[in-house]
């Protein structure tokens, strides 16, 4: 693919980046109270249940095509996060899923790779939820997000 078509896929993200309504920020709302369990956590963990019972069904590396093609329709910020983000990263995933979106962006940063090589180890190890991924990098060639595309229902 390249430098420009992972150049163009970052560009296209940024663009769709907002900043915050800052004149909102001391709205006041009531707490909604939930009495019994919540049905969203139910319906996420039966589905993580349900997904860890794939066969053998492996990550690819996602084709040039494919990657030319590539739109995420969520992100996930990991600055700040040390190596334990398996839990952050299944629950994400698997509500982008639930979703029905299939493209997402993981950015991970540059910094000293923990967490980039963490995530990309995440990632090829969870095929029930993965289909395929790939580095984004930048104007030196350097990596600090991932495009990655999720397997549907």
């Amino acid at each position: 693919m390249g430098f420009k078509g992972d150049f163009n896929i970052w560009k296209d993200f940024i663009k769709s980046v907002k900043k915050l309504d800052r004149a909102n920020k001391a709205v006041s709302r009531k707490p909604q109270v939930r009495i019994g369990p919540d049905p969203e956590k139910n319906r996420l963990g039966s589905f993580i249940d349900n997904r860890k019972s794939m066969g053998n069904v492996k990550v690819e590396k996602l084709m040039r095509s494919e990657i030319n093609k590539f739109k995420p329709k969520r992100s996930i910020d990991l600055h700040g996060y040390t190596r334990n983000i398996d839990n952050t990263l299944e629950i994400f995933c698997s509500k982008c899923i639930l979703e029905n979106s299939r493209e997402i962006l993981i950015i991970t940063g540059k910094g000293s790779g923990i967490v980039k090589s963490a995530t990309a180890h995440w990632l090829s190890s969870h095929p029930e939820l993965i289909v395929g991924f790939f580095e984004i990098k930048d104007t030196m060639m350097e990596s600090g997000a991932f495009g990655v595309k999720l397997r549907s229902k």
